[in-house]
């Protein structure tokens, strides 16, 4: 990547700041030349270099230096930052740079690095990140770029005055706060709270991919060997998988398309087990958390039919179907016969009318004052909720002005009278809704900065939402996640991640370890639900017989209808590990299907025993079902009380 590239992908990301665009634009040619970028242990995690990016990680950091308002100055102290990159560009601004890591390998490798390109003002310590550096303070400025629960007072102490801290806060369901601590006097001190949803940590579970390409047959026979088959959804080999699964609290399951009715199915019948036989509590979905929100109501026993029905959006099949439909009924009666709780929630930043509605309504009920106030604020973006898409376009081209700081204030004001409001599911699921409605509000002008952008303010969201349902609900709580493959499988082990893209699966697999447990799918033709374009008209269409090379045509020839495979960490699965890390395609298709196109459209590469701990193939697919004016007796109740009803209020 050459540094007017650098430049220009910064200012493309909103990046101001004249001093760090300089700092950025200088980089020693040495530190592309060798691809000091990546240090080694991160090495097996690139599928592809790319030449006009930047990791998701490193932007993140320029976000948090452009917060600070970095300025040309003494000392700079850094912490929990562990990128080189970072500290050679801060390098150019400061005379001197302090760098506080926590692993030695990291620390000792970015010593080596500074030295052999001539950077000598840069100093790596070990130790804690909370204790910093006395004895090097006063420091310009401190940027902690690792979450701490509260900002630690010895911090604060070694700023100079008129300096500024900057330190993520969190875990917890408010989701991540960025604190700004300014030093006004010996014993004064001044801070601001900014929401920022890009908080990206480090890598620490680095998926293992070879660059060995195996031999084709012995990937097929070697899949068959530890394949698991079995014929339909009834009759999957549930109890095996639930060992494998162990104790995990989050489990993650996917499917290769939105329109597939296996996919749906065998789903379904594995999170009924989870809920059954392990405990789990939370069913969190892909889907508006405000649709999602008149399901979890109905299935509790609780329903209030809105003025408005749930997944009347496009694209209504992807939840509004038979599939789904049998899955709400079983649930409803599950809880009502074991005095369950168990809840669904949607995960999405989508529905950002609905949200407002419930917003509004509750406040209305508890606090009308704070309900007028909201309904001021959030009239800067309700003229334009019928295509928002429209408001992210008029606000970047400076046609319009920018709503985010209402909307922020008003989720602030949502947190700050927590007690007042009373602590309750009611003002927990409202505080969710004010959450979509800030996410959504830079979500939309988020989609003209490019892809990568909007889809990782998505899946952050995403992952928030999943975070605090968990936290809220207790430390007991198990969560399964219905999502896409492409979500909930390790961005870190596909290309997603060279074209500077996190997903879910990837943040959980951060956030819980081994306590994440990730399912994909597959399939080598049939038929799906899906549109040609977006907002266009859902068709039934043919899928094409997987690509030659793909892992979906390797797991065709081995001539086993349906299976799944273990693909964890275990000593008997090694060879199958090794030979499935190396890179090859995999098909994804989304709402939208472009059979004619799909190597463009629909392919990309990835490490699949990397990717997911287990993988359930479906040799033919059928097309889900989306409930019409046909299926109307299929609603157990009456057909204008039920949230899958047809008639929009």
């Amino acid at each position: 990547m050459k540094n007017q590239e650098i430049e220009m992908h910064l200012r493309d990301k909103g990046i101001q700041n004249p001093v760090l665009l300089k700092a950025f634009k200088n980089i020693p040619d040495e530190i592309f030349l060798s691809e000091m970028l990546h240090p080694y242990f991160y090495e097996d995690a690139k599928i592809e270099e790319p030449v006009d990016r930047l990791e998701p990680r490193i932007l993140f950091i320029a976000r948090l230096l452009e917060l600070l308002n970095v300025q040309v100055g003494e000392k700079i102290l850094i912490s929990g930052v562990e990128s080189i990159f970072i500290m050679i560009v801060l390098s150019k601004i400061y005379t001197e740079v302090y760098a506080v890591e926590t692993n030695e390998t990291y620390a000792n490798w970015s010593k080596e690095v500074c030295k052999n390109i001539g950077i000598s003002n840069v100093f790596i310590k070990l130790g804690n990140p909370e204790t910093g550096l006395k004895n090097k303070a006063p420091f310009d400025a401190i940027l902690i770029a690792s979450e701490f629960t509260e900002i630690p007072e010895n911090l604060q102490a070694q700023l100079k005055i008129g300096a500024n801290l900057l330190t993520p806060i969190g875990p917890d369901w408010a989701h991540v706060i960025l604190h700004i601590t300014e030093r006004i006097s010996k014993s004064e001190y001044k801070s601001k709270t900014i929401r920022e949803n890009y908080f990206i940590p480090r890598p620490k579970h680095i998926p293992f991919i070879s660059k060995i390409d195996f031999p084709e047959k012995d990937i097929i026979d070697e899949i068959g060997r530890n394949a698991v088959p079995f014929k339909s959804y009834s009759d999957f080999p549930m109890d095996h998988l639930l060992k494998r699964i162990g104790n995990s609290k989050v489990v993650l399951i996917g499917e290769a398309s939105h329109g597939t009715s296996e996919f749906y199915r065998i789903r379904q019948e594995i999170t009924k087990a989870l809920i059954e036989k392990s405990g789990f509590n939370l069913v969190c979905a892909e889907a508006d958390w405000s649709d999602a929100e008149q399901i979890n109501n109905y299935v509790k026993n609780n329903y209030l039919q809105q003025d408005w029905m749930p997944f009347l959006r496009f694209p209504q099949w992807m939840w509004k179907n038979l599939e789904v439909l049998d899955f709400v009924e079983w649930l409803k009666k599950y809880n009502i016969k074991s005095s369950s709780n168990t809840g669904f929630y949607g995960l999405d930043l989508y529905g950002l009318e609905n949200s407002i509605d419930l917003v509004l309504k509750y406040l209305k009920a508890i606090d009308p004052q704070l309900a007028k106030i909201a309904k001021s604020r959030y009239g800067c973006i309700t003229p334009y909720l019928a295509d928002p898409a429209i408001y992210g376009k008029l606000v970047l081209s400076n046609q319009l002005q920018s709503c985010e700081e209402e909307v922020v204030k008003m989720l602030f004001d949502l947190l700050k009278n927590k007690k007042k409001l009373d602590h309750s599911p009611e003002y927990f699921y409202t505080y969710q809704n004010a959450s979509v409605i800030a996410d959504a509000e830079r979500y939309y002008k988020s989609m003209y900065y490019g892809s990568a952008e909007s889809w990782n303010l998505r899946d952050l969201h995403m992952f928030n939402t999943l975070r605090s349902l968990l936290s809220f609900f207790g430390t007991r709580s198990k969560a399964v996640v219905w999502a896409h493959n492409s979500h909930i499988g390790n961005a870190l082990a596909t290309e997603m991640y060279s074209r500077g893209e996190i997903n879910i699966g990837h943040l959980c697999k951060e956030q819980y370890g081994k306590s994440c447990y990730q399912i994909g799918f597959g399939t080598h033709y049939g038929t799906v639900a899906a549109a040609n374009n977006w907002g266009s008209k859902m068709e039934v269409m043919k899928v094409n017989e997987s690509l030659k090379g793909s892992f979906e045509n390797l797991c065709h020839q081995t001539q086993i209808e349906n299976f799944t495979l273990p693909l964890s960490n275990r000593d008997k699965e090694e060879k199958l590990q090794t030979l499935l890390s190396s890179p090859k395609l995999e098909r994804a298709i989304g709402v939208v299907y472009r059979p004619k196109t799909e190597r463009q459209s629909h392919y990309f590469k990835a490490a699949l025993s990397s990717q997911f701990d287990e993988y359930i193939w479906i040799n033919k697919t059928s097309a889900v079902t989306p409930i019409t004016t046909a299926h109307a007796h299929a609603l157990p109740e009456l057909v204008d009380v039920h949230p899958f009803s047809l008639i929009d209020k």
